[in-house]
């Protein structure tokens, strides 16, 4: 559905129900695998669900917001979060709507790995920056990291995520565009 057809009442209600499941299953799916701060993270799967449905503001959006709110859960360090987390979620599913306004199989597929290389990348270099200042929560204590980390970060980041994107999302919305008409139309604004 194109988000200029979206009325801003739609679009702030989509977001918050992106920003809410993406919260909720982000915890619950929380198996406390953690690399170098980062966590194991299946739950990217509603954001982008979000992002080529609804289009790069409700998906960009909810996942900031989604990020933020489990990251206040887990960890509570609002700056870290900030820095990193929301900005990587934002980028990255912003870029992934923006790129899936005219929806294909092929598409996606490009579309979502270079969105999550751009939200890998964020999450490497900035958890490696935050590292160098402060301690990352959780499982590492090493600071400050080698710079070695943040490849591996951003190795981790990707590889872990880039199955369920590839794999759940495409489904998911076939699956919704056939139940829900509106949504059968490319997301062109």
């Amino acid at each position: 559905m194109e988000e200029g057809k979206l009325s801003k009442t739609l679009m702030i209600i989509l977001t918050a129900v992106n920003a809410s499941l993406y919260t909720v299953v982000g915890c619950l799916t929380y198996i406390g695998i953690v690399v170098f701060g980062v966590r194991f993270w299946p739950a990217v799967v509603v954001p982008a669900v979000f992002s080529v449905l609804f289009g790069p503001l409700v998906g960009g959006v909810g996942a900031a917001i989604g990020i933020f709110i489990c990251d206040m859960l887990s960890h509570g360090m609002p700056f870290l979060s900030l820095s990193v987390g929301v900005t990587s979620n934002f980028a990255a599913f912003y870029i992934l709507g923006h790129m899936t306004r005219e929806y294909s199989l092929k598409r996606y597929v490009v579309a979502a790995t270079l969105s999550l290389l751009v939200g890998s990348a964020i999450i490497g270099i900035g958890v490696w920056v935050w590292s160098q200042f402060y301690l990352l929560p959780g499982a590492v204590d090493v600071s400050p990291m080698p710079t070695v980390a943040a490849w591996s970060t951003f190795a981790w980041t990707f590889i872990s995520e880039i199955p369920f994107l590839l794999i759940l999302v495409p489904p998911i919305v076939e699956a919704a565009r056939k139940t829900i008409p509106q949504l059968r139309e490319d997301n062109k604004s």
